[in-house]
């Protein structure tokens, strides 16, 4: 027994279909120039400011100042020679402002 109108006889049909009006245009040899030409259409990809901004502080991330580089050197060479010294006032300040910042 042979089942004549199957799924997949369907389906080809239908892409058979799609196809076919394109095979009956003209072909290009039988256009005429002044026939407008059919735009094609293109992705286009909207970013949200947030996250433009991620981006952006990702790449300002990945490279990494010079003047902090050399600041991190010299600190180095300071603790390894004992010469560093911490600034009492500095941290207390910092400390302070850090936990009026929490209080609100």
């Amino acid at each position: 027994m042979k089942i004549s109108n199957s799924p997949q006889n369907y389906i080809n049909q239908t892409y058979a279909n799609q196809i076919s009006p394109a095979a009956n245009s003209p072909s290009k040899l039988e256009k005429s120039v002044d026939e407008p030409t059919i735009a094609t259409s293109s992705d286009s990809l909207n970013i949200s400011p947030t996250t433009r901004d991620l981006q952006k502080i990702s790449a300002s991330m990945d490279t990494e100042p010079t003047d902090r580089t050399q600041l991190v050197e010299d600190l180095k060479q300071q603790v390894q020679a004992g010469q560093y010294t911490v600034n009492a006032e500095q941290v207390a300040e910092k400390m302070v402002g850090s936990l009026m910042d929490e209080l609100g």
